[in-house]
């Protein structure tokens, strides 16, 4: 069973005809116009990048919404970790950590162990907590808390 790939100028008149689609479905996504701009933006380049990755013309439409999800997701990720560690820089200014010696060896760590070391050792947030917070699961939680520990007794040494 031979398989068409799709040409760009079918995907042109695809992303066209789904345009306004799109928008909603990112803005859904994203809350805002900008971001929801760019995602859209986002998808229809990495659409043309990654066309020959299409097994199905038919599929086209359902292929570019699952872009444009993932991309518009990717937004809203990078806006909650902007979030969060403008906050741990707010605190670290505020001289709320003044007196702990260990700060600055948490500010070393890599930001995903960083994030959850200061939420729940500083912010005193649960495991639960930070999961819903961070969208990812307790075992994530414990398992990001276990290896920013480590990492910080290897920089105590």
């Amino acid at each position: 069973m031979h398989m068409q790939k799709i040409t760009s100028e079918e995907l042109t008149r695809v992303i066209m005809e789904n345009m306004s689609g799109m928008y909603r479905l990112a803005f859904s996504i994203v809350g805002n116009d900008a971001d929801a701009q760019d995602a859209v933006g986002d998808t229809v380049v990495k659409a043309y990048e990654k066309i020959q990755t299409l097994r199905k013309k038919e599929s086209v439409q359902s292929w570019l919404m699952q872009i444009l999800v993932n991309n518009s997701r990717n937004i809203v990720k990078k806006r909650r970790w902007k979030l969060l560690e403008n906050e741990m820089e707010d605190l670290e200014d505020s001289g709320a950590f003044k007196s702990d010696e260990m700060w600055p060896l948490v500010m070393e760590l890599p930001e995903e162990f960083r994030i959850v070391v200061a939420l729940y050792y500083y912010q005193n947030f649960s495991v639960k907590e930070i999961g819903k917070m961070l969208k990812i699961s307790e075992g994530t939680v414990k398992s990001r808390l276990s290896r920013g520990r480590e990492k910080l007794s290897k920089l105590l040494e």
